[in-house]
């Protein structure tokens, strides 16, 4: 099959996140695709510029101006990038990203001030300062969820029940982060319980979100499953907040990836961290779920909203787990006739064998299994088969999750809707091959409800 954009060349700008889940679903439709990953620091390792490398289709660059010229989309699925991302575009360069809507991620005090002046619902939260600061609040508050803003490596969210359960955590927190003890900002966030996590999963440009959708729910750091759905079918709570928050990514030109994590409990919807970038999950699942992704990132990154062609109704994700990983080479045994389900973090290949990279950050997730089909349970039991046969040293397979999040997506989007009427699937089908105008399309719409 000839490749759509045979002479194109792309550059993924990573960190090493999402090199499976991005550049290798690329491959079979660019010309060339080129990785990079940053790595340069006062006493440079090894380690950074090793992923990436032994990927067939892949071509793993050290410094991506040398190719500056010969690069037709630059492509960032992760934060941190945000200004060089606007430097390309000032430049006339075709960008896929958030650009400045990083800061809706990475700072987080100032995303839910933002938040609130927007009328957007967000759950109750204190900032306090220094870690002696932070036991006090814990020992007089339970429940609470930890966070830092931009330094996601000092410390990921982490929950406290109370100050007992988490006073071993903080001690080590305590270690880690030395002096800077007594000056690191933490936000303690109220636990939002009984509700169900849910968002939206997908892509926005300028912001514009797509007429079909994906609607997802995860168990945390376990497991996700998810439906494609008309946009309109999203529930309200989901679309109130995106509705409110498309002007602010519209100013930041952002187009690119984006996860909205809401607690729902009933008809109100609280943001909990706006995900700026590819979510992890469910960024995995894109490469199988969506056909046409590289036509999306490509002309998304010139202005245009092109609808996702999705290869299934649901996708379902099982995440690999391993704390020897993160200081350790991690080798993974993957069957190659389930390569394309397993999507591996900071993924290498060395004389035929996969590896994960160490990275030192204290984050066990190493990949995920990912399968999609016409139903959520085949979805699921395709994830189950497969993980039962990807081996390595200590890793888990938290399959069990899987039900949990199939339950909740189950309650969250109530009962299904009557099948679309002809004129309905008429219309979808003209719009997808850009036969009709979005206004034509509307109309069309209108007839058929």
């Amino acid at each position: 099959m000839a490749k759509k954009y045979a002479g194109k060349t792309a550059l993924i700008y990573d960190h090493g996140l999402f090199i499976d889940a991005v550049a290798v679903p690329l491959v079979k439709d660019f010309g060339r695709v080129l990785i990079t990953v940053p790595w340069q620091n006062g006493y440079p390792r090894s380690n950074a510029p090793t992923i990436g490398t032994g990927i067939d289709g892949i071509e793993r660059v050290l410094n991506p101006w040398d190719y500056y010229d010969e690069v037709d989309l630059w492509v960032f699925p992760d934060v941190y990038e945000g200004d060089l991302q606007q430097f390309l575009v000032n430049q006339g360069k075709r960008v896929w990203g958030c650009k400045g809507g990083e800061a809706l991620e990475i700072d987080r005090v100032a995303s839910k001030e933002h938040s609130k002046e927007l009328g957007i619902d967000i759950g109750n939260y204190t900032v306090v300062h220094g870690l002696d600061a932070l036991r006090q609040h814990l020992k007089t508050h339970d429940d609470q969820y930890v966070k830092v803003s931009a330094f996601r490596g000092d410390t990921e969210t982490f929950h406290a029940p109370n100050y007992a359960h988490s006073e071993t955590q903080l001690d080590e927190l305590e270690h880690n982060l030395g002096a800077k003890k007594k000056i690191m900002e933490f936000i303690c966030e109220d636990a939002i319980n009984d509700a169900i996590e849910v968002g939206y999963d997908g892509y926005v440009i300028d912001g514009k979100f797509p007429q079909n959708a994906i609607l997802g729910v995860e168990v945390k750091d376990k497991a996700y499953v998810g439906k494609t759905m008309r946009y309109e079918r999203l529930p309200g709570v989901v679309k109130e907040v995106n509705a409110k928050i498309a002007p602010t990514l519209k100013e930041f030109g952002y187009r690119g990836f984006i996860s909205l994590e809401l607690r729902c409990k009933g008809d109100k919807g609280y943001l909990i961290d706006p995900c700026c970038r590819m979510g992890s999950p469910p960024g995995e699942l894109y490469g199988l779920w969506i056909s046409n992704l590289a036509e999306i990132l490509y002309e998304g990154a010139g202005g245009i909203v092109i609808e996702p062609e999705y290869t299934a109704k649901y996708g379902a994700m099982c995440l690999l787990l391993s704390d020897w990983a993160d200081s350790n080479w991690q080798q993974v045994e993957i069957p190659e006739r389930y390569r394309d389900n397993v999507k591996l973090r900071n993924h290498c290949i060395i004389e035929g064998e996969d590896y994960v990279v160490p990275q030192w950050t204290g984050m066990p997730e190493i990949g995920a299994v990912v399968a999609v089909a016409d139903s959520a349970s085949a979805a699921m039991e395709q994830v189950e088969t497969i993980a039962a046969e990807v081996h390595g040293h200590s890793i888990e397979k938290p399959v069990d999750a899987l039900a949990e999040a199939d339950q909740d997506l189950r309650e969250i989007m109530g009962p299904e809707p009557a099948p679309p009427s002809k004129l309905q699937r008429d219309a979808d089908a003209l719009r997808s091959k850009g036969k009709i105008s979005q206004k034509a399309y509307d109309k069309m719409v209108a007839k058929a409800s």
